[in-house]
């Protein structure tokens, strides 16, 4: 499971509500557009057609077909006929394949749920390299799906990737680098990790460089980059830096304390998934009037109406 780094504070920049105007696309009704039957029969030979050269080893229509038949394009939507498609193309050694083989028995979708199996695709897949499959390779390996668990290895494949520049696993090997998982403590290294992933737009490494800075762990303090960070995650849509930035108004650390602000945001984390969350928004609103809950709801709603982006500025 994955955890994300917080302020390591105990507590019972002002920001501002971003005010630009609220633009919401509004559907516009249509007419509903039906297939004439000559469409139907030329969908029809179409679909035909590329069944036969699927099921002649043509790796293209077989992944044409998967697709068609997990997104019901064209077609009714059957995760099953979708599965068995990705299968054939991926038996061919298809990377790709693999690597969507992989993920539908990791999630049992249009086959049961097998992470032995998952885990075999994905190593499959990692062979070459490919960096997406050796990151999800790495998470596994990390947290015994599918597979013992095997630190050392995990770190290894989360190394190849994140030197290609995948930006997830560059935050894994700052994580493990930082924790000394799996390899020797090196934070120096791992700062130097973070800032790649960062600069890549990694929410989690802006979290965490964030925190970092802001505590001065590891790193000298430096209160303003360490805002600049989290505020970043936030505007990206990350619950524990919408977190962080209730605490961040609850103590008033590098911004005057704010407990509507701080009450926003512990009510947009909570809403986001975080949990602890809703239990920090009800400490802060102890100390708050009816009216100062009623507007810090008021905002927290204009936040949900933006999908929590762009909702602040500094």
């Amino acid at each position: 499971m994955k955890t994300y780094r917080h302020l390591a504070i105990t507590s019972t920049l002002f920001l501002s509500l971003w005010t630009g105007h609220i633009s919401l696309n509004q559907a516009q009704e249509q007419e509903p557009k039906f297939m004439t039957a000559a469409e139907r029969t030329s969908t029809i030979i179409d679909l035909e057609i590329l069944e036969e050269q699927a099921q002649s080893g043509d790796v293209r229509s077989q992944l044409r077909l998967g697709s068609m038949y997990r997104n019901g394009t064209t077609v009714a939507r059957n995760t099953q006929r979708a599965f068995y498609w990705f299968l054939q193309a991926a038996k061919s050694g298809h990377v790709l394949a693999q690597l969507r083989v992989a993920k539908m028995f990791q999630e049992g979708i249009g086959i049961d749920k097998n992470d032995r199996s998952a885990f075999e695709w994905i190593s499959h897949a990692a062979q070459s390299r490919h960096v997406d499959a050796l990151t999800h390779m790495g998470k596994m390996l990390q947290h015994g799906i599918g597979t013992p668990t095997n630190v050392p290895r995990a770190f290894e494949v989360f190394l190849d990737a994140a030197q290609q520049g995948q930006t997830e696993a560059q935050n894994h090997v700052a994580d493990m680098l930082w924790e000394g998982l799996g390899i020797p403590q090196d934070r120096l290294q791992a700062l130097r990790w973070y800032e790649a992933s960062v600069n890549q737009g990694n929410v989690d490494a802006k979290n965490t460089l964030g925190i970092l800075y802001l505590q001065g762990e590891g790193v000298a303090k430096n209160t303003e980059r360490g805002l600049e960070l989290i505020i970043g995650a936030a505007s990206d849509g990350h619950p524990a830096a919408f977190h962080n930035l209730g605490l961040i108004y609850e103590i008033g650390l590098g911004v005057p304390p704010n407990n509507l602000y701080a009450y926003l945001w512990f009510a947009v984390a909570a809403e986001n998934g975080h949990q602890n969350a809703t239990r920090f928004r009800e400490g802060v609103a102890l100390s708050m009037s009816p009216d100062a809950i009623k507007k810090a709801q008021e905002l927290a709603t204009i936040c949900r109406v933006k999908n929590y982006k762009r909702c602040i500025s500094f």
